[in-house]
Formats: C-alpha cells, structure tokens, sequence
C-alpha cells in the first residue's frame, strides 16, 4: 500500500572507526591494541586479517572474514590515530586534534563472528566497525547499530525503517549526535524497555537529549528510526553526556536470531499512529517501532533489518498499470542506503535465518498483474536466496488476489529445488482503520503471528 504519505571525548589517542556493516559495534580503538605492523588493529577473537593498508590494518573480531577489505583512507581528522575502512566501501579519519593523514587498513566484512569495534569509552560512542550480528561484544565501550549503513562525514549513516542505536551506560542522562539534513525523520527513544518519547530531527548536525533525571545507574537505551527511507538518510555521530561520573559501556550482547523483512508500507508502520483527527499524511504518523516485523521481533529475541518503502512493487508500483522498473523493490534491495546508487550493498555482512517477504499489496492496487509480476517476484526470490543461501524465505499473503499467485509460486520454487521456502497468510490478523494501514491492534496481531510462525518453523 501507498504510505500517508564526537567521536568520543576523551584525551589523547580515541578514535572513530567507521564500517559499513547490518551490525556495526562502535567502540574504543586504542593503539595499545596494536599488534603487527605498523598500527594494525585487533578485535576480539578474529582468526585473520583482512588485506589494508601498511597501517590501520584491522583485524575482523570472530572468525575469518569473508573477503579481503579495500584498503581505505585514513585522512587527519583529529587526534593523531589512523582509521582503517571498516567495510567494502569506506574511508575513515581518527579523532581529535592534530593527527596525519596516512593510509587506512582495509578490514573486510565479517562472517558471523564478534564485533569489530570502534568508538568513545567516556564519552560519544562514535560511529563504525562492525559484525554481521551473529556474535557479541567483546566488552569494549561502544554502541551497536543495527541495519544497513555506509560512512558519513563524522559518522555512520543509516536509511532504511527500522535501524537502530543500542548501548548501555552508566549515569542520569543521555544525549545523542546526529546529523539529519534536512529530513525530519522521527526516532523512539526506548530506555529500560520503556518508551519515554518520539523526537523529530532538526535540520544539521544537533545534539538530542534523549532522556534527564534517570536514577543513577546501568541504563540502556535504544534509539530506533521509525520513518522509511524515502525520508532521507540520518547519520549517527555518537552519544555523550551521561551525567556527573557516567559513562558509556560495553552494549548489550547480539542475539543469535536475525530477520529481515523484505515490503512496502504494511512493513514499515505507515499510518499507523493515523486515524481520527491526525491528519493521514507525512511522517508524523508512522512508527516502525510498531510494525508488525518489529514486534515479532522482539518477541523472538531477534535482531531485525527492514527493507521496505512504501507503495512498492515488485513489477509495478502502487497505483500503476505499467511496469515501473527503476523504483520498484529490486532496483532497490541492493543499496545500504537506497536513495544512494553508490553504496552498494555486502551480503555477506547481514545473514538473516529468515528473510519475510510481504510484497503481495502494490502490484495488485489496479488488477491482476499477471505472469509479469511472477517472473519478478521469482527472480527476486532467487537473487534473495543467492545471497542468503541458508535462510528460510517465509511468502506472506495479504491480499485475496494474491492467495493462489503467492501459492504457485512457492510451489514453483520448490519444484526447482529450494525447499526453504514457505508461506503465510497475515490476511486473519491485518486490517485497514489506520489511513488504509494495519492500526495498532492490527499490527499487534500481525507481530504476535508472525512470532508464533517464527517459532514453529525455526524452532525458537
């Protein structure tokens, strides 16, 4: 359906490494890490290293990495440490005052290993490094940032629904930096498992205060994106200010469970916080922390990436008769941040156990799109599955014009040989009384079926 629509503060040798991973640790870099050449650089547990530069070389925490690193550039930016390029894209600079420039080391993306971190310890928790989720911390200061990203200026940018901010500190207060543009995306501020509030960015670089007068204690926080990627992206530059004697900690442990949706605006919250006087537009009404996916989500203790926007097809988009090729899903799905045709995406930094695909609405809005939108959704399907060859792909049905396409279509795809595949049917649990999207009670129903599925086809 259509929707309604630094581094971190602290003296001498803190640096900001930048990955552009699904799930990105940021931590402390500091040169007493250093082992091998010349500034090399190692994480917890990592088995090899990576090929980058002479120095700044990192060394991937948790097992082997799956492909050599490109050698990034570690440009001065501050404080005399070099940066390595985290991720197959990147380049980074270290933090603080009076550095030189000098070649990055090229850490390559991690297959399902620990972290590799980078960051503030007292202060922000800086942007970069990374894992694919599929291990924890290895107890260094930091923040982790779930979904899709790619480097910004200071930071780590992120633009798809559903990217996220977890750390866990030490004090009466938090804030965070953040440098939106001029996009006006929302963010749930989640402390202790309580949401205390929404905020709205503001145009440039700002500083939120996320939450005051918290008891002087262990907090943890989460800072969740709740507009789609339309919006415009949001770079994520660290956290700080965390009261007299605070300060950041390690972040709380990835779980071993991970989801990615694949969907348009059922997927991402839109409308759902629309209805009655509120007006059935723009993005003060939308709230993937709420969506369906989000709840399942949590529900199963499992990381999430969303890949969704709204009045997405696979063949042709919402209210269109024709083929739109340049702006449905599968123009998009390759792209950490996909209004960016430069950050082409790494598979292999992100593997999902199930990827939910709900894109059974928008081809549909006019009529039946015929054998077309089967093709598409096939080949998509097959170029999901080429890069997440163990995943269960679980098809979702929506509509009642979609009930037998999405049927034969799994069946088609069983019949040559992906047997990993299923469906299901949300159509019970879904309604239309929030701006013609699921509303709140909907998307409960929606998130606690889906769970309920998760479990008993994956065992959790």
């Amino acid at each position: 359906m259509m929707s309604p629509k630094s581094s971190a503060l602290r003296t001498g040798t803190s640096l900001l490494c930048q990955a552009g991973l699904a799930v990105v640790v940021l931590a402390s870099c500091s040169p007493s890490d250093a082992t091998g050449g010349s500034g090399a650089m190692s994480g917890s547990g990592g088995a090899s290293m990576a090929s980058g530069g002479t120095s700044g070389g990192m060394l991937g925490s948790g097992g082997s990495m799956s492909s050599g690193g490109m050698q990034g550039t570690g440009g001065a930016f501050g404080s005399g440490g070099l940066v390595g390029s985290g991720g197959a894209v990147e380049s980074g600079g270290a933090v603080g005052s009076g550095g030189t420039p000098g070649p990055g080391g090229g850490g390559g993306p991690a297959n399902n290993g620990g972290a590799t971190h980078s960051g503030g310890m007292t202060g922000m928790g800086g942007s970069g490094g990374g894992n694919n989720g599929n291990g924890g911390t290895s107890g260094v200061p930091g923040v982790r940032i779930v979904g899709r990203t790619a480097p910004g200026t200071m930071g780590t940018r992120f633009e798809w629904s559903g990217s996220s901010v977890s750390a866990r500190f030490m004090g009466t207060q938090v804030s965070a930096q953040m440098n939106d543009g001029k996009n006006g995306n929302s963010f749930e501020i989640v402390i202790d498992g309580v949401m205390p509030k929404k905020i709205f960015t503001t145009s440039g670089q700002t500083t939120y205060v996320l939450a005051t007068g918290l008891t002087n204690g262990v907090h943890d926080l989460l800072l969740w994106r709740d507009t789609e990627a339309n919006v415009g992206p949001t770079e994520f530059i660290g956290l700080s200010d965390f009261g007299v004697g605070g300060a950041l900690l390690p972040p709380p442990p990835a779980p071993d469970r991970r989801i990615e949706i694949v969907g348009d605006s059922f997927s991402v919250g839109a409308g759902i916080e629309g209805g009655g006087a509120v007006p059935c537009s723009g993005n003060k009404v939308e709230n993937d922390y709420l969506s369906y996916g989000a709840i399942a989500a949590r529900s199963v203790g499992a990381d999430l990436v969303t890949i969704a926007w709204s009045g997405i097809g696979v063949w042709r988009n919402y209210g269109t008769a024709t083929p739109t090729p340049t702006t449905v899903i599968p123009a998009r799905y390759d792209y950490a941040i996909p209004t960016d045709t430069t950050t082409t995406w790494d598979f292999s930094k992100y593997q999902p156990h199930v990827v939910v695909m709900n894109l059974t609405n928008n081809d549909f809005s006019v009529g039946d799109p015929g054998q077309p939108y089967v093709d598409a959704y096939l080949k998509l399907v097959r170029h999901i599955r080429a890069n997440y060859p163990k995943a269960y792909i679980m098809n979702t049905i929506q509509w009642m014009t979609a009930d037998t396409v999405i049927n034969q279509m799994v069946a088609t795809l069983k019949a040559g040989g992906d047997t990993n595949v299923g469906v299901f049917d949300l159509r019970p649990f879904a309604n239309r009384k929030a701006c013609d999207h699921p509303d709140m009670a909907a998307s409960q129903m929606m998130g606690d079926s889906l769970a309920t599925e998760l479990r008993k086809v994956l065992g959790w």
